[in-house]
């Protein structure tokens, strides 16, 4: 590795958050300075325009959970990020798919497979969600409440190119045993 590619990646390392680089004077500088907060700032502000272009829903939702930006920030930092935007935003919404709230799983991956129907993907999507998903859509689009979780019922939504408006949705109930 030449030095020029070191300096390189221990900037992008400084940009990322990533620790401070080994033995080399000019990073240790740099990584000092009040302008590598600025363009750290700058970074993780420029993802999260994009992402908030690319994934509507989801980043309504992550910002009514008040998580949007410590979410965007721990992506950027841990991430490798394209700079084509329909790539960002697939492999951030991929990136929240075993997510600890089922309703940012299911919202995310919802968008998931919409941009990759549209974009041409022949495979057949199945998102499950715990309440009826056509109601917390309308809520994200209006900022009304969102609805509660529904016990007992799950929502199976496919998504593919072949279906009537690219999905369809069922609502099943869970059975009580005997």
């Amino acid at each position: 590795m030449t030095q020029l590619e070191r300096q390189q990646r221990g900037l992008l390392n400084l940009i990322k958050n990533r620790g401070l680089p080994p033995d080399d004077p000019y990073l240790r500088q740099v990584a000092g300075s009040r302008e590598l907060t600025i363009v750290r700032e700058i970074a993780v502000w420029w993802r999260a325009f994009q992402i908030e272009d690319q994934c509507y829903f989801t980043s309504r939702l992550l910002k009514r959970r008040e998580c949007f930006d410590t979410i965007v920030t721990t992506y950027f930092n841990n991430n490798p990020t394209s700079p084509f935007i329909e790539e960002l935003g697939r492999d951030f919404l991929n990136s929240l798919r075993d997510h600890d709230d089922c309703l940012i799983r299911a919202v995310s991956q919802f968008e998931l497979a919409l941009l990759q129907v549209r974009a041409g993907c022949t495979d057949c999507f199945e998102v499950h969600w715990d309440r009826h998903p056509d109601r917390v859509i309308l809520a994200l689009e209006e900022g009304s409440e969102l609805p509660a979780s529904e016990t007992g019922c799950l929502y199976r939504m496919r998504i593919a190119r072949d279906l009537p408006r690219l999905l369809v949705c069922t609502r099943e109930y869970a059975t009580q045993q005997e």
